[in-house]
């Protein structure tokens, strides 16, 4: 199990669901637009439901202010682009956020940290159903939750789970990987999902269709897959550490000094760096860093959280500087 919690950062569900009589909201007014908001809201956060949702909508926020939510995994890249017709609600724990007027009208999307699919449909469904109890979903007996995209039709449900995979990635197996999982039904995307690269060694690993199986039944297919790629990655580090051990080592440490002494670094360079500290953590390597959260640095690390810890504008050169101070303060305190 804590195996399990070092190699899985994060789970997610999200729920796509549609509004019977509007438009898709590629197509629809702003009118409707706001109409859609207002129905959610009012689901949400009507009467007496303690819930406490706070409600955003995406032309109040600066482009920064909208990159940190997507860094942070609290709203999508497309739902950032619908600056006109796009907002979201937010749990006060911000684990649970529903977007709405994305690529459908709504999308419930619930956030663990570790291997937590299942809590996570539960709070996902909960919100369903209070949703659905005041909203018209757009459904069909045969095909299920009519959704904008194809693929998303049935359950609506996509199930992920972020993966910490470096010892696949450096010994070039992820391409492999990435082709078996996907003759499955399963995709393996990048950090911050659909056409988006992979950082730090980390991916997403998620049902690419929701036709035809229960919830229930895709969080167990995934699952299954994911303890098979976490076994895969625990060989590929015992591997390593007996056939490997000085060169890895040297690997590490080299990392742990460049954290911890370079005056400036890139995203994509810090991302790398960490995720080899990450690893010498966890192999047992490196002692220095055990009460450290190396993950949650990854997301401090990100472009626009640095500008926001700044409350500034910064060229790429001194946001640079920034990352690589920030850095050396949270490893070095």
């Amino acid at each position: 199990m804590d195996k399990e919690k070092e190699i899985v950062m994060t789970s997610r569900i999200r729920l796509a669901r549609n509004l019977n009589n509007y438009k898709f909201p590629t197509k629809m007014t702003s009118e409707e637009a706001l109409n859609i908001i207002n129905d959610a809201n009012n689901a949400i956060n009507g009467d007496s439901s303690n819930l406490n949702y706070k409600l955003t909508y995406m032309k109040d926020l600066s482009d920064v202010e909208k990159n940190v939510l997507i860094e942070r995994h609290l709203i999508s890249p497309a739902l950032a682009e619908n600056k006109d017709k796009g907002a979201f609600l937010l749990s006060p724990d911000n684990d649970t956020s529903i977007m709405i007027n994305e690529e459908d009208h709504i999308r419930i999307q619930t956030l663990g940290l570790g291997m937590c699919l299942n809590e996570c449909w539960d709070k996902g469904n909960k919100l369903d159903d209070i949703l659905e109890e005041k909203l018209d979903f757009a459904f069909d007996r045969e095909l299920g939750y009519i959704t904008s995209c194809p693929t998303n039709i049935g359950t609506g449900m996509r199930a992920s789970v972020m993966l910490h995979l470096p010892a696949l990635s450096i010994t070039n197996q992820i391409d492999k990987l990435m082709y078996a999982v996907s003759q499955l039904g399963v995709a393996v995307r990048g950090v911050y999902g659909e056409g988006t690269k992979s950082m730090g060694h980390l991916y997403q690993i998620s049902n690419q269709g929701t036709l035809g199986a229960s919830e229930l039944k895709l969080i167990d297919k995934i699952t299954q897959i994911v303890v098979q790629i976490i076994d895969k990655e625990k060989n590929t580090r015992a591997l390593l550490s007996k056939n490997n051990k000085e060169e890895l080592e040297d690997e590490i440490y080299r990392a742990y000094g460049l954290l911890t002494y370079a005056r400036s670094m890139s995203t994509d360079e810090a991302m790398k760096l960490i995720s080899f500290v990450k690893l010498g953590k966890e192999m047992g390597i490196i002692d220095k860093v055990q009460n450290k959260d190396l993950y949650n640095l990854m997301i401090k690390a990100q472009p626009n959280n640095i500008l926001s810890i700044t409350n500034g504008e910064l060229s790429v050169k001194e946001r640079d500087i920034k990352r690589a101070e920030l850095i050396r303060n949270e490893l070095t305190d």
